[in-house]
């Protein structure tokens, strides 16, 4: 996602938002050659995306109403698709068996 695509899904301004990843960077939870990327869309047109890491990681940081929308929904669908027995038996199982 671009920087403007991420204020817009969170509801903040873009230095607010710039700080947040400076800070992501700063705590070492991400690294920035990770982490973002710079695509040529024309010309002289370049835009730095970043991964989807990036954007879970923010929806975290940020306190907007939109960032805690987004922290609902993804709580909401890692509860409903969690399954722990499922998780336990492969563990056991292992691959070869």
């Amino acid at each position: 996602m671009s920087e403007s695509e991420m204020v817009d899904l969170f509801g903040v301004f873009i230095p607010k938002l710039r700080n947040a990843i400076k800070a992501l960077y700063k705590e070492e939870l991400i690294k920035s050659y990770e982490a973002e990327r710079t695509i040529k869309k024309r010309d002289n047109l370049y835009v730095t995306v970043y991964n989807m890491e990036v954007v879970l990681l923010l929806a975290f940081r940020l306190n907007s109403y939109q960032a805690r929308a987004v922290r609902r929904e993804l709580m909401e669908r890692i509860s409903r698709d969690y399954k722990p027995f499922e998780v336990i038996l492969t563990a056991t199982t292992g691959k070869g068996n």
